[in-house]
């Protein structure tokens, strides 16, 4: 299965510590959900969520995001995940502006994730319990024989392999989740 989600279908909703909106693109059913995908507009300093027991990557889209991770300052590198546990004790400082990030997390004991950013072309075999999702960072791209333009997602379900073309200058947030 091979499932388009355009921007337009992503769902708003306040940030778990009422500190700013996320538009989540995708969740497994629950409160919270086991796994979730979403991008967040950052338009102010402030702590991050707890989601103690998960698993998070997050990875800047545009703006300028500084991170303090339990006591270690440092600025997200544009379209580099940054991988970090839900518990720990995080807080942002945007430079200029607004900022937007795509995130991904997972509950710690029933799934594991992998974010990986590519451009170009590329081909993925996928596992028989693995669900993919493509988020287009920049540009346009065609997955599989889907066409997306930046900030669309492609979902694939039992699927064993994924062909990515990403044109000139666009980058594709490839996430991987498997169940424990």
């Amino acid at each position: 299965m091979i499932e388009h989600v355009p921007v337009t279908a992503y769902r708003t909703m306040p940030w778990k510590n009422g500190g700013g909106v996320t538009h989540e693109i995708a969740a497994e059913a629950g409160t919270p959900p086991l796994w979730r995908l979403s991008v967040a507009t950052i338009d102010r300093d402030g702590p991050f969520s707890d989601f103690s027991g998960y698993d998070r990557t997050i990875v800047a889209l545009d703006g300028s995001v500084e991170l303090t991770c339990n006591a270690s300052s440092f600025a997200l590198t544009p379209l580099t995940p940054f991988i970090f546990r839900g518990e720990d004790s995080v807080t942002c400082r945007i430079a200029a502006g607004p900022a937007r990030d795509f995130n991904v997390m997972t509950a710690r004991d029933a799934f594991m994730h992998d974010v990986e950013i590519v451009n170009g072309r590329s081909v993925f075999l996928v596992d028989d319990d693995e669900l993919v999702f493509v988020y287009l960072a920049q540009g346009n791209a065609r997955v599989d024989s889907v066409a997306c333009v930046a900030g669309e997602t492609v979902y694939l379900d039992s699927v064993e392999r994924i062909e990515i073309v990403a044109e000139p200058g666009a980058r594709v947030c490839v996430v991987r989740i498997t169940p424990r």
